[in-house]
């Protein structure tokens, strides 16, 4: 089998299915098969996959057809210019929780250059930060500064923020082991083991209190009311566990992280959650109950309120 007839089998195979992008989704699924960038398939539609291959793209197409993410069966997604190893047991980073990152990235930038160039000591990692040697964030800082990504999953929020801001370090914190190995995964893949902590735990329990300058999360947004509207991709493969908030208190996992990030936080320090536009309003009003004053919110590209965020006062 030719890589055109492939793509073609596939394709027809993907649209039966109801997909709407069969003919990329194909072109994905082939070029993953092949281990090729998917612009090599364009220049050698008559390259033959051989048996093996072409019995795992049949294989990867029927899973595809039960509507399976994309991202898990070719194990790659892309975020915010970084490709990640993904898989079952975390949820696939999205493109709307790239703004999470901008916000944090803008945050950074508008800090003291004393905070945002601070001297980078041999060693300097963040479990081995004493509090009580650092100052706060109008201050400045005696170490590099810390984040941490509460619900790491992958890692892409901590990630993405650490390649884009060279002098911090960070921590990530996930309940799930399978996401944490992941998270190590692209770690490793990134060359970021010297400047990202990996943590099994719940939010922030056990980072100690003044010890870090900013906490990011992407906790669970959807509501039960919302989930049968979701795409198969979703609510069959992907943890639920990691998306849907208890219908009687929606705000619990926003609370618990708030309150943890209150004690954890310097002052001055950032605390940004990713959420959705029906949650957005009610955790701004919230946020200033558990300690964040003046909270702020951020519209996404489509104009949805997608972040809220504020400072330790």
């Amino acid at each position: 089998m030719t890589v055109r007839e492939a793509i073609a089998r596939v394709g027809a195979r993907l649209q039966a299915a109801g997909l709407s992008e069969p003919q990329r989704e194909a072109q994905a699924l082939v070029a993953a098969c092949l281990g090729w960038e998917r612009a090599r398939l364009i220049a050698h539609p008559d390259a033959r996959l051989s048996a093996r291959q072409a019995q795992r793209l049949e294989c990867w197409a029927r899973r595809r057809a039960a509507r399976e993410p994309l991202a898990y069966l070719t194990r790659r997604a892309w975020f915010y210019g970084l490709e990640l190893i993904v898989g079952r047991g975390a949820l696939i980073p999205r493109p709307e929780t790239e703004l999470l990152v901008e916000v944090f990235l803008g945050w950074a930038s508008s800090l003291p250059p004393s905070v945002r160039f601070p001297p980078l000591r041999e060693g300097n990692r963040p479990d081995s930060v004493p509090p009580a040697r650092r100052g706060n964030l109008k201050e400045g800082v005696s170490c590099s500064p810390i984040l941490v990504d509460a619900g790491t999953g992958t890692g892409a929020v901590a990630l993405a923020c650490l390649t884009h801001a060279p002098h911090w370090l960070g921590i990530g914190i996930d309940r799930s082991r399978r996401a944490l190995r992941l998270a190590q995964a692209n770690r490793r893949a990134l060359g970021l083991q010297s400047r990202l902590m990996l943590v099994q735990g719940d939010w922030l329990r056990g980072v100690r209190t003044g010890a870090v300058d900013a906490v990011l999360s992407n906790p669970p947004y959807v509501l039960p009311d919302e989930w049968d509207a979701l795409q198969p991709e979703i609510t069959r493969y992907e943890p639920t566990g990691a998306l849907l908030v208890p219908a009687d208190d929606p705000l619990r996992p926003y609370r618990r992280i708030a309150q943890g990030a209150h004690r954890a936080l310097r002052l001055g320090g950032l605390l940004a959650f990713e959420t959705s536009p029906r949650l957005a309003p009610l955790l701004a009003e919230q946020l200033p109950a558990w300690g964040f004053p003046s909270p702020h919110i951020v519209r996404d590209y489509a104009g949805d309120a997608r972040v809220v965020w504020a400072v330790r006062e």
